[in-house]
């Protein structure tokens, strides 16, 4: 039997290479935009210092603090019925 790794924690988000799985998103949007302009060793300057400031955001806050700010700002529309249009600020009896 070959032994089977167990996460440390029950909700330890997924780890690719050296970074988190949502770590991979504003490195990459930085990266891509760079390889775009023809700047790719700017874009790779310039992602380093995206990266260190999107983890001490992160690091900050309390989990899933990313894809809750992307809902309220309607980037990340759900077909939940639990959860109300992003768009709709003010509730009336």
């Amino acid at each position: 039997m070959e032994p089977i790794p167990i996460p440390r924690h029950i909700d330890e988000p997924l780890t690719l290479l050296i970074w988190q799985a949502d770590e991979f998103v504003p490195f990459f949007i930085v990266i891509l935009s760079g390889m775009l302009m023809g700047q790719l060793f700017a874009a790779l300057i310039v992602s380093y210092f995206v990266l260190r400031a999107y983890r001490r955001f992160r690091d900050n806050r309390p989990d899933g603090i990313a894809l809750d700010a992307l809902y309220w700002w309607g980037i990340l529309p759900t077909a939940a019925i639990t959860r109300p249009n992003p768009w709709i600020r003010r509730f009336y009896p």
